[in-house]
């Protein structure tokens, strides 16, 4: 199965969990014109919205993600309806950056008979420049969870010194608190 190969070079990471839902959108498309949705579920896309979309080279849906969510995001019901928009449909979007990515890497000359594939067995070095080239332009950037891991833990540190800042500055809020007894019993 050609494509599948294609699919799994691009994706890199996690590739098992893909490639069990791309076969669905290709045969959805099947009744009508080019690719159609069908139902999937992403949980890291459903929690970690615009991290999820950095992290598998979405650039633009990170964008949209967050400009949505500096828009809604002081709304309760919004940035959940996004959530799980976001969960529904991004495997469906993820798939078709990777058909666009690799039928884009199939033009380049260096490809160009990357459709054939090798002959008893022998590999096609252009099947393998095609691979190669899919790897290098799709798979994950690792950073994004390490950056998403920092930030979050920077802005608990930064929620917590400002809060502790407000209670010691407006005496009037730290009247209406319990007073401390100082002992443990």
């Amino acid at each position: 199965m050609e494509r599948r190969e294609e699919y799994s070079a691009y994706i890199g990471p996690n590739a098992g969990a893909y490639l069990e839902v791309f076969p669905r959108f290709a045969a959805a498309g099947e009744a009508g014109y080019g690719h159609g949705f069908a139902f999937s579920w992403n949980w890291p896309a459903f929690f970690c919205g615009v991290w999820w979309y950095l992290y598998r080279k979405m650039y633009l849906w990170a964008a949209v993600d967050f400009g949505l969510s500096v828009v809604f995001g002081w709304t309760f019901f919004v940035p959940l309806l996004w959530a799980v928009a976001r969960a529904v449909s991004g495997n469906y979007l993820y798939f078709l950056q990777a058909e666009r990515k690799i039928r884009d890497a199939a033009a380049y000359p260096s490809a160009g008979s990357a459709a054939g594939g090798g002959a008893g067995g022998v590999a096609d070095p252009a099947r393998l420049a095609l691979l190669e080239r899919l790897a290098r332009e799709g798979g994950v950037h690792r950073w994004v969870a390490w950056t998403a891991v920092i930030g979050v833990a920077l802005l608990f540190g930064l929620a917590a010194l400002f809060f502790r800042l407000l209670l010691e500055m407006v005496p009037a809020i730290q009247e209406h608190l319990p007073a401390a007894t100082g002992t443990l019993t």
